[in-house]
């Protein structure tokens, strides 16, 4: 979609930011270096500590397109989201979060998308590249594009690191859950659920490929998702459990971007650990190569990611992401075990 003498669509890009004076300053400068000219930055200080308002607050100083609101106390991803919502004045509103380098072209790419006026929604992917190079960082940014790539052209997710939304659309919708409450695990996962439930179209542009600049420990990557099972499996059982769900109507189908295979390959390690301790109880060879079997099926499952990574990164790479992907496949099964046990406790979110 072209800009042309008839008036073009304004497009508000909310970034909501804790703590993130590392990173917010490349992310601003790309951001603004959009060739989609159109359009104003509303950046939420969710209560940081560090120096991310002083560097929101110079951007705001040379440039007039951007604002900036500070809250007193961090009130978490989904309300500093909504909260920038509320502030935003574009007929689009597109979030993206501080440590992302959006390329120049890539808002017109989602106006050409919206100009179609049957979507409602578009949805971009992290890129392949990322500037740190450690293993983490590494596998973890190749999981979430390679997780997104493989993706159809319509979606039921929102993925927050490069999305756009008609504005009215999101405010009859009431924005974000604000029920979630801390870092952004889930609340985008079920914003693309709810939306796809009544019937608004999303779709996936690969075109709208960004870079993410985010440092992670193979502790953190862990922890990450871990977490994240846990809310994909407390959101899974809010949609399916008549009970749970907050409207009286039918089964709000399930959308996630995790590979079938991957959870077959969490349930192969829950299998492999469940033999192992039938082997040592009993001290059973048999069990013992039932589970190394088990194993060995887990990483069968996800043989598409492990030659996706050795295509990209060569075969020692992806043999020493095929050990860490164990790890990984059991994290995320015990994120799935604590939102069985949230869930008794009376946790919902």
């Amino acid at each position: 979609m072209a800009e042309t003498g008839t008036k073009s669509p304004r497009v508000s890009v909310i970034i909501p930011v804790y703590n993130g004076a590392g990173t917010l300053d490349e992310c601003l400068a790309t951001v603004l270096g959009s060739t989609w000219r159109d359009l104003e930055v509303v950046v939420v200080n969710d209560g940081s500590t560090d120096a991310t308002a002083q560097i929101a607050r110079r951007w705001a100083d040379r440039d007039s397109r951007c604002r900036v609101i500070d809250l007193p106390q961090n009130a978490g991803a989904a309300r500093a989201k909504n909260i920038g919502a509320q502030h935003a004045r574009g007929e689009i509103l597109f979030f993206t979060d501080a440590d992302i380098r959006v390329p120049a072209p890539l808002l017109s790419y989602v106006l050409e998308d919206l100009a179609d006026p049957r979507v409602d929604g578009v949805v971009g992917l992290l890129g392949q590249s990322c500037p740190y190079h450690n293993f983490a960082s590494e596998f973890k940014n190749l999981w979430m594009h390679f997780t997104y790539r493989r993706q159809p052209r319509e979606v039921g997710l929102f993925f927050t690191s490069a999305a756009a939304i008609r504005r009215e659309i999101f405010a009859r919708e009431g924005g974000f859950d604000s029920h979630y409450q801390g870092a952004s695990i889930t609340e985008d996962i079920e914003l693309g659920q709810r939306l796809r439930a009544k019937g608004y179209r999303l779709v996936l542009d690969q075109r709208a490929t960004v870079e993410h600049c985010k440092h992670y420990t193979l502790g953190e990557v862990l922890r990450t998702d871990l977490l994240r099972a846990r809310g994909l499996m407390l959101t899974w059982l809010r949609n399916h459990l008549p009970f749970l769900r907050r409207e009286a109507k039918a089964l709000r189908a399930h959308y996630a971007s995790v590979p079938w295979y991957f959870g077959a390959g969490v349930l192969a390690m829950g299998m492999a650990t469940l033999l192992g301790l039938a082997a040592l109880i009993l001290g059973s060879g048999f069990w013992a190569l039932m589970a190394l079997l088990a194993v060995l099926a887990a990483l069968a499952l996800n043989a598409p990611f492990l030659s996706a990574l050795a295509r990209w990164r060569g075969g020692l790479f992806a043999l020493r992401s095929a050990g860490f992907l164990l790890l990984d496949l059991y994290a995320s099964g015990l994120g799935i075990v604590l939102g069985f046990i949230d869930l008794l406790r009376g946790k919902r979110y």
